[in-house]
């Protein structure tokens, strides 16, 4: 076949013991075109992979229509029938023609690739609907090409590319949100929750604009998507199925003393390697440069483990699931903004979620949980509750730290407690603080020292409202640094 199509190389010396003319001329060279969208057509069977079975077996079985709902039934497949016409839909869009004679791109096509030019280049909504409107003017008529930016977004927002914006409390004290979700006031400091609207001039009023938004992007459909692709799914097992044991050495988390403890405490997780185990990572910056006031924003980064060393930490496998608004960092009122991803986790970790693998045509239900939280320090005391200034500001130490005051600043001078006892450093004075170290290492707390400790806090009421009387609540002594129970204690795990 490949004689046939590609013929012999033009450096092949004529033998005639083949058989060949001398003189003759070479058969001509056929390649066979690629369909222009493939790709588009492959990414819509990756994301309904159900239905691209069903129409399979619909055509093998004629009209039989219970034929293919036993079938498909035994797949563990429920489809429905908004997603059936979700997809069909898209297969319109992937084989309609971006304008006449445009053959070699569909409109769903052009549209992907569009949108891929204005995120790569750091192009305007406002400049790419320009851009809509003149390829609008210049392309033949009737064209299917977007006329503003609007329009594209509602085009590829069924590929499950969008987020959920939620209202927050301009003070930070709650979301807008399950059952807050029709209040006009917020139910903690009674602050509105929309900005002042200006009538027009036909004295109807102008849309509402809240104070403060947060985008939440779900995370258990980009969790699904891992499993869609036959490659990626099969990459999903790695950790247990290709990982080599390498008697100590960690080249991956999945060779942690972490990751083997939790596998002992959850047999029933552990069982199947394809349920995720996740990192999750936060820090605010400044996306506006540098303001005077300035302006932060903290997005918050989940990422998969399971996958190999060289893909787990890679950008395609870094989810962004909330992005939270400033112009202040949300400090200890962080947990009020991880209120919808927590609520996701809770359930990715009870029931789990129905996921189809294309690596092995099958559904299960995926399990997901979380491992570790990756952040600098100051971000460590806003996601664990353990405030990172003062005297206790050292976690490892808890109770038992040993900080002097250094003209403004607090010092930790005592790093020779965890060296033995006869270690000779501890004896000299002149390349430390003037005394000797006498002192042992601090106790190590066990989870049940810790926990024991966060359940005789009191309640913290969140929110940076002038009357909140926890604003500037002073700790109790026996709350040591604690300024919360973490959110993330509302995990089993």
């Amino acid at each position: 076949m490949h004689l046939a199509a590609v013929g012999m190389l033009e450096t092949y010396e004529i033998w005639h013991r083949h058989g060949e003319k001398v003189g003759a001329p070479p058969p001509p060279i056929v390649q066979d075109e690629p369909e222009p969208d493939d790709f588009v057509h492959n990414m819509l069977n990756d994301i309904f992979p159900i239905f691209e079975q069903a129409e399979d077996d619909d055509m093998s079985m004629g009209d039989d229509t219970s034929e293919m709902g036993d079938a498909m039934e035994n797949q563990g497949a429920n489809v429905h029938r908004l997603q059936a016409d979700t997809y069909e839909g898209l297969l319109a869009e992937a084989n309609r023609e971006f304008f006449p004679g445009c053959d070699q791109h569909s409109a769903l096509t052009a549209m992907i690739k569009l949108m891929h030019c204005k995120v790569d280049n750091h192009w305007s909504n406002k400049s790419f609907t320009t851009l809509m409107e003149t390829l609008y003017a210049f392309c033949p008529k009737p064209n299917n090409i977007p006329k503003s930016f609007d329009e594209a977004k509602k085009m590829l927002k069924k590929l499950g590319l969008g987020y959920e914006k939620i209202d927050v409390c301009q003070n930070d004290c709650v979301l807008f949100y399950k059952g807050n979700a029709t209040k006009v006031k917020c139910p903690e400091c009674g602050a509105d929750r929309y900005k002042p609207s200006p009538s027009s001039e036909d004295g109807k009023k102008g849309k509402n604009i809240p104070h403060k938004v947060l985008r939440y992007f779900p995370l258990k459909p980009r969790l699904e998507r891992l499993f869609m692709s036959r490659h990626i799914a099969t990459e999903m097992r790695w950790h247990k199925r290709k990982r080599a044991d390498q008697n100590g050495v960690m080249r991956h988390p999945a060779d942690s003393i972490a990751w083997k403890e939790f596998d002992k405490m959850y047999p029933d997780f552990a069982m199947d390697p394809r349920n995720v185990r996740l990192g999750l990572a936060t820090d605010g910056f400044t996306p506006f440069g540098n303001l005077n006031p300035p302006y932060s924003m903290w997005p918050v980064m989940v990422f998969p483990y399971n996958l190999p060393p060289w893909m787990c930490m890679k950008k395609p496998y870094t989810f962004l699931t909330l992005l939270i608004p400033g112009p202040t960092a949300p400090g200890k009122d962080l947990d009020v903004f991880l209120r919808p991803l927590i609520d996701e986790l809770k359930e990715l970790w009870e029931t789990g979620v129905r996921t189809y693998d294309k690596s092995t045509d099958s559904v299960f239900d995926m399990k997901a949980a979380v491992l570790w939280t990756v952040n600098d320090f100051p971000a460590y005391g806003n996601l664990s509750g353990w405030s990172t200034k003062g005297y206790l500001a050292w976690p490892v130490c808890n109770a038992d730290a040993c900080s002097y005051k250094l003209r403004r600043k607090i010092g930790y001078l005592a790093t020779r407690r965890w060296l033995r006892k006869n270690h000779p450093w501890r004896k000299q004075k002149e390349l430390f603080n003037n005394e000797e170290e006498k002192r042992s290492a601090p106790k190590h707390l066990s989870d049940e020292d810790i926990l024991r400790q966060v359940n005789t806090l009191r309640p913290s009421k969140p929110g940076k409202h002038k009357d909140n009387p926890d604003l500037k609540r002073k700790r109790m002594e026996s709350e040591l640094n604690w300024t919360k129970k973490s959110i993330f204690f509302e995990l089993e795990y």
